[in-house]
């Protein structure tokens, strides 16, 4: 029984977001219906946006406005006097401009099918995850009829094959729909899509080359085939965009790339690209199995969803081992290096005006979006968002300078850049248009995390000294400079801080000192790794202890504002069921909380207690993933169920609402912790499994250290476990036994695998 996504019925064309499959290749990216005698096909290209640089924007930058830094220090010596109305009214000072962009549907191919009349009957549609491979199946009138689909990330190309069973009896029409505008022409056997965004002027090109053995037509209206028993489609899509300040231009012309691709695709034909596909696609996916139980069943997604929701055990088994690969599949297939990250849809969406602008949110969002990239065994994903934030890093000393005053130039060419809680792909690092959910200082530490945990997991040196280090060190140059001394507190802090996105102004949340204190020490670990010494290291010693990020409240709670406790502090701001958990970065994402800080650990569950498990989607996956943190497996299960019973569309895809991927990702992200943690130092097998998962299997799961880990269990003891060391070196590992607990510690070779418990 293989991971595989399927209905027994056509898609509704008008629900996207709940009903169609989708395919991606990093760069393009396309969703499906199954429709039999209409069919909708979404397009995207991931670079295609509104806004940025242009002729429209002489003046473009990056949102920031000037000289906000003075307001920013009077916001700062407000409320260090107590001065919070004042404070307060000078917030609107500490916005960016709000002409932000978005991004943009490229645009919808439908197609009508002349089938005979009579009955769809036999119908299935499914996306097979292990295949990488979206197709359809359908009778109408004793006539079979097939239609298969995949992204191609070597290739750059999307394939479609249109397959009749009856000789000669496939007939269709495509047409363009939901287009720019733009020119459509026909050139031979290909349908040609070109033009400019309106907005801004980035140039776009998109080719449709048929390969037919039937009879073909192609016009400025579109594609007509007939009397064809096969028809393979050869699409490809490119801009002019670059990720390069100040102009994000490429200055090529895209038919100059699409043209080539789409010629090399259909020389080299269907199979033979496909093959090219797996063979990519395979080295990466197939690195990881998993087995809850028996996982016995294979309904249809719908009924397999609804049979989850009511508590059937083999559809839980099985609905929560596909759900884990599709999160690993969905960034398979959104992100690859030479690409934009994945951002909030991964690479698809429907529209021009798409929720949040489908952009890179930074106070979550695209944070968990690669949480499972290393736990998960797909390192290689993250490698677009190492590159994203390297760009970032021009347009983010602009707003380092505009509103924190700490100015880069040629004496101090990196001496510091920032970024907030919105991002785009043009270099947009300013706060957003509104201070209480644009303002996040301590966004960028947050990223920072994710970044370090690339050499963590895989000990790649080279990548941390030329990649890494340098995006880190500039950002904890920008960090000291920033933080103040505050008489009151008694420590460093970053002022004036907002915690995403509900209660207060104030000083030194523990949002922003949690997340600088991880930076700091997580740079300093790079540095000793690469035996990087010198000023800026002696002066983050000295700092880190006057971060002091942690307190707990009278009611034993963990404080998510220093002043929580203070007369003039406004409860009614705060929201107790909100959906972010910010004050926990500590336990998760980060490794200061833990069971070696029991207090604190006390403290951060009884803060999740109070803060309560509904959510929305991407809100239940963090909170799967601290509590997996705990070691409470049945409290980690329950978060997972919410998420799964709640929070998920038909075709699995998280709903916010409306759908966002980060909910996909970080599920995934959480079962993997509950199956194996290495951030206390010690390789954990089956830290926070629950009852109902009494026995099963994985491979593949990785741990800090360079460390992959195979492993089998039944009645919650390991029965099978093996180690292999990528890089060498010794390692700490702890599983359970039917005797306890039992702890051993191993030392390898580069790509040694030692079996710990043996089969019997």
């Amino acid at each position: 029984m293989g991971n595989i996504i399927w209905f027994d019925k056509e898609g509704d064309l008008t629900k996207w977001e709940s009903q169609c499959l989708p395919i991606g290749s990093g760069f393009l990216g396309a969703s499906m219906f199954g429709g039999a005698r209409r069919e909708r096909i979404v397009l995207n290209e991931k670079s295609l946006w509104a806004g940025g640089p242009c002729e429209n924007r002489p003046d473009y930058r990056g949102g920031n406005k000037r000289g906000r830094y003075k307001y920013v220090a009077e916001v700062q010596k407000l409320l260090a006097d107590g001065d919070y109305e004042k404070a307060v009214e000078l917030l609107p000072e500490l916005t960016g401009d709000g002409d932000f962009g978005t991004y943009l549907l490229l645009c919808d191919a439908v197609v009508d099918f002349e089938l005979p009349s009579g009955e769809t009957v036999d119908y299935e549609r499914r996306l097979d995850l292990d295949k990488s491979l979206y197709s359809c199946e359908f009778t109408v009138g004793g006539v079979r009829y097939t239609h298969e689909a995949f992204a191609s990330y070597p290739d750059r190309v999307i394939a479609f094959r249109f397959f009749c069973g009856k000789r000669g009896g496939l007939c269709f029409k495509l047409r363009l729909d939901k287009t720019h505008p733009a020119r459509i022409s026909a050139e031979d056997d290909t349908l040609i899509y070109n033009g400019e965004v309106s907005d801004n002027g980035m140039r776009f090109d998109a080719r449709f080359k048929v390969i037919t053995d039937g009879e073909l037509e192609i016009t400025p209206e579109g594609i007509s085939v007939r009397n064809s028993t096969e028809t393979v489609i050869y699409f490809t899509a490119a801009t002019d965009y670059e990720m390069k300040y100040p102009s994000y231009r490429s200055g090529v012309s895209p038919e100059t790339v699409t043209a080539p691709l789409v010629e090399a695709a259909a020389a080299k034909g269907w199979h033979n690209l496909y093959n090219t596909h797996y063979e990519d696609y395979s080295k990466l996916y197939d690195r990881v199995t998993l087995r809850i139980n028996s996982q016995s069943t294979d309904l249809p997604a719908d009924k397999l969803l609804e049979a989850y929701r009511k508590g059937d055990r083999a559809a839980m088994n099985r609905l929560e081992a596909l759900y884990f690969q599709y999160g690993r599949y969905l960034l398979i297939s959104s992100s690859r290096t030479g690409a934009l990250p994945a951002n909030l849809q991964g690479v698809w969406n429907e529209c021009n005006t798409p929720p949040w602008c489908c952009d890179y949110h930074i106070n979550v969002n695209l944070q968990m979006n690669y949480w499972g990239a290393y736990n998960t065994n797909l390192a290689e994903t993250a490698v677009p968002l190492i590159d994203f934030l390297d760009r970032l890093r021009e347009p983010g000393r602009v707003t380092a300078s505009e509103y924190y005053n700490i100015v880069s130039d040629e004496s101090a060419p990196e001496n510091g850049w920032t970024a907030h809680t919105q991002c785009s792909p043009f270099g947009w690092t300013a706060p957003g248009w509104e201070f209480y959910w644009g303002w996040s200082t301590a966004a960028v530490a947050w990223l920072m995390q994710n970044i370090w945990e690339y050499y963590e997991f895989t000990g790649d040196k080279k990548t941390l000294r030329e990649r890494i280090f340098p995006i880190m060190r500039e950002s904890v140059r920008f960090y000291t400079q920033w933080l103040i001394y505050d008489e009151k507190q008694d420590r460093l802090v970053s002022s004036p801080t907002y915690s995403p996105e509900h209660g207060p102004v104030t000083v030194g949340n523990t949002y922003e000192q949690s997340l600088i204190e991880q930076l700091f020490i997580d740079f300093l670990a790079a540095s000793e790794e690469l035996s990087e010494e010198g000023e800026l290291q002696e002066k983050v010693r000295g700092m880190l202890p006057k971060l002091k990020p942690y307190h707990i409240g009278k009611t034993g709670l963990l404080k998510e504002w220093f002043e929580e406790d203070a007369p003039q502090f406004d409860r009614s701001q705060i929201q107790q069921n909100h959906r972010h958990l910010s004050h926990l970065m500590g336990l998760y994402p980060g490794k200061r909380i833990s069971s070696q800080t029991p207090e604190l650990m006390r403290a951060a569950v009884m803060s999740m207690n109070d803060r309560g498990d509904k959510s929305t989607g991407w809100a239940r996956a963090h909170r799967l993933n601290l509590w997996a943190r705990t070691g409470d497996g049945e409290r980690a299960y329950k978060l997972l169920r919410g998420l799964l019973g709640d929070c998920t569309f038909e075709n699995l895809w998280d709903f916010h609402p409306p759908f966002q991927i980060d909910g996909n990702f970080g599920g995934s992200a959480g079962i993997a912790e509950m199956l194996l943690q290495s951030h206390e130092g010690v390789i954990r097998v089956l830290p926070s499994v629950p009852e109902e998962w009494e026995s099963g299997a994985f491979t593949g799961l990785c741990a800090r250290g360079g460390f992959v880990v195979d492993a089998e269990w039944e009645n919650g003891a390991v029965t099978w476990l093996c180690v292999t060391a990528k890089n060498g070196g010794e390692c700490g590992i702890a599983f359970p036994t039917n005797d306890g607990v039992k702890n051993v510690k191993l030392k390898l070779n580069a790509e040694e695998a030692v079996s710990v418990v043996s089969r019997s």
